[in-house]
């Protein structure tokens, strides 16, 4: 019996002698911007606060330690803080962290989440705000700024989206757009201009200069971007004195088996408007290579007259197959014919594949659309039922080439065999189709294998081994170029644009190639898209976006490649770089 009245005591002994528990509840979480207001959008040159309060019902003399994390639309990690602390007394405590820069971890427009850790004697308590970022720059791409004389019939405006929810287009006689004479919404990047209108003023007329803007806003109407304004106008249909330089032909003059040799082409270019034209420059590239003797002159090119080009072009080393591409450079009545594009496959050439047997034309965005859903098969396209999609996009390749690809489908010429279905940041429910297509061999594809694949998880995956943002801290005018083969190195370089630790990467198979904008270059974004052999080189080939508003912080992105030796070289693709 003692024994017991001794367990018991020591028991009560026990858990008197225990601390008191924390007991932490949540009270708020906020991102703020710079005047103190809480808010549920900002735009990527502005700075946020980051705030959390927790009450505590316990007084404890440790301190309550929080931890800050911002999360982008993917979900990564992109900003962490330690350090902050309150006392442990009885009440409301709170943390801030005021004046980060969002340059500092935005990468792509959308919905970032911020996650407030707060602990206290083992208790921990999390709240979390989700808040959007947009680009307060909206670059509008057609009709291109001054463009007269358009003949498209219905016209479609296409700018570059910026992560508003929706955005607002505005048509008027003068460039203070009031009063306007039509104003559309659209989900995404385009908006096509109503046709037959009746008596309408809203009519767009031939021969009178247009302005139009777009702006981009949130999900309660508020402006957040905003475009410059741009001129345009039509050409009269009657008129005889159209402009239109097309490339009606091109094609290898002698069949190659050999694709280290050199590579002859003809490019037929054809004067199919009613004015004389001069100073027309024709280039070419296969495989993303410029012809040797690219690009060519025509001094003269009367209406109606015809001149054929030769070109002598390379097959980019290690490459069975390649597109060969001949433009000229003019801006006339019909855009889209101004650029011809050929698959060459080992054994193409003169007879292999006669220009004009098939048919040429310009496909419109339905009938591309229809061929793809056809190839994808009943199931895999009700699997994509719920969608928009925007577009259809061929990596590496102009409109006028995607369409040459389509017709090579639809023509035979070509099979589907590989596509991927990529979630833009663009509103819920929108996504576009990204598919490659190539040239069709002698062996017939197994009747049991899938035409198509569709993989989802492709985009994610090629994410995981990229990382991109902005930086305070390179001052440089002209970009910063990086091949990084070492964790020492990689870690020296993170820390220039990461207070976090470096991604991890395997450096035994891979390199780390980078590019930091300079800050002459104004960009708004940089993109690293391909890597390709020239010769004994490894060339990179990366582009900038211009923004159009001035910021303190300039973009890089970094990526891992599997490991080259020998020498690397950096290509910048924009026009006119």
């Amino acid at each position: 019996m003692k024994i017991f009245k001794s367990i018991i005591l020591t028991a009560v002994l026990a858990l008197g002698a225990g601390p008191a528990r924390a007991a932490l509840t949540a009270g708020g979480i906020a991102a703020l911007d710079g005047s103190g207001n809480s808010r549920d959008t900002f735009t990527n040159v502005e700075t946020i606060a980051l705030r959390q309060i927790v009450n505590n019902s316990v007084a404890s003399d440790n301190m309550i330690t929080f931890i800050f994390t911002i999360y982008n639309p993917s979900g990564g990690a992109v900003f962490r803080h330690t350090g902050n602390s309150a006392r442990g007394a009885l009440g409301n405590s709170n943390s801030q962290l005021s004046g980060l820069a969002i340059a500092r971890f935005y990468s792509v427009p959308g919905v970032y989440k911020f996650r407030g850790e707060a602990s206290l004697d083992g208790q921990t308590v999390i709240q979390e705000k989700s808040f959007q970022i947009s680009s307060p720059n909206i670059n509008l791409i057609y009709p291109p700024y001054g463009a007269s004389g358009l003949t498209d019939k219905p016209l479609t405006f296409r700018w570059v989206a910026s992560g508003a929810s929706s955005y607002r287009i505005t048509v008027a006689k003068n460039p203070g757009l009031y009063p306007a004479i039509h104003s559309g919404n659209s989900p995404s990047g385009m908006y096509t201009y109503p046709d037959n209108l009746g008596a309408s003023d809203e009519n767009l007329v031939a021969d009178t200069v247009y302005y139009w803007k777009v702006e981009g806003v949130d999900a309660t109407g508020n402006k957040i971007a905003e475009s410059t304004v741009y001129s345009f106008s039509l050409k009269s249909q009657s008129s005889s004195q159209s402009r239109n330089v097309a490339v009606t032909l091109l094609e290898m003059t002698d069949a190659e088996d050999d694709f280290t040799l050199p590579l002859h082409f003809r490019a037929k270019v054809e004067n199919t408007g009613g004015t004389p034209e001069s100073g027309i420059s024709v280039r070419m590239t296969l495989g993303g290579l410029s012809a040797q003797d690219s690009p060519k002159n025509i001094g003269m090119l009367g209406a109606g007259e015809t001149q054929q080009i030769l070109f002598t072009a390379f097959m980019p080393s290690g490459q069975s197959e390649g597109l060969a591409v001949a433009c000229v450079d003019l801006f006339d009545d019909n855009i889209p014919d101004n650029c011809k594009t050929r698959m060459i496959a080992k054994a193409t050439g003169a007879g292999a594949g006669t220009e004009g047997t098939k048919e040429s034309r310009n496909l419109s965005y339905q009938e591309m659309w229809d061929e793809v859903v056809r190839r994808l098969g009943g199931d895999v396209a009700k699997d994509l039922e719920g969608y928009t999609f925007d577009s259809i996009e061929c990596a590496n390749c102009s409109a006028g080439e995607l369409n040459d690809l389509m017709l090579a489908l639809m023509n035979g010429d070509a099979s589907l065999s590989g596509a991927a279905v990529a979630e833009s940041y663009q509103p819920a429910g929108s996504a576009a189709l990204l598919a490659a297509a190539t040239p069709v061999t002698a062996q017939p594809e197994p009747e049991d294998e899938p035409e198509f694949d569709l993989d989802l998880a492709a985009a994610d995956k090629e994410k995981e081994q990229e990382w991109s943002g902005y930086t305070n801290s390179v001052k440089s005018k002209t970009p910063f170029f990086y091949t990084i083969k070492s964790r020492k190195v990689w870690e020296k370089v993170w820390e220039m644009v990461s207070s976090e630790q470096a991604p991890t990467v395997n450096f035994g198979d891979k390199i780390v190639i980078g590019v930091i904008a300079g800050t002459d270059n104004k960009a708004e974004t940089v993109r690293v898209i391909a890597r390709r052999q020239v010769g004994e080189k490894t060339v990179f080939d990366y582009y900038m976006t211009e923004s159009s508003v001035e910021s303190p912080a300039v973009p890089y992105i970094f990526k891992a490649f599997d490991r080259v030796d020998g020498k690397i070289e950096f290509k910048r693709l924009d026009v006119g770089k």
